[in-house]
């Protein structure tokens, strides 16, 4: 198979793929469910030591 052949055929194959893609419609019930975590949590830093870390020279400066 030559490139120019598979350049086409993997371009024909993705065109028919978004285009099944884009008309084809999935209810919101069948959307994956994500937890709703805080990023501080998940970092395990609380919020006393991000403030503590602030540097105020660097802060008024901004």
């Amino acid at each position: 198979m030559s490139i120019r052949h598979f350049i086409g055929a993997s371009s024909a194959v993705l065109l028919a793929w978004l285009g099944a893609t884009y008309f084809h419609k999935v209810p919101a019930e069948r959307y994956p469910q994500q937890k709703r975590t805080s990023a501080k949590l998940e970092v395990g830093i609380s919020s006393k030591e991000i403030v503590a870390t602030v540097d105020p020279v660097v802060s008024a400066r901004h």
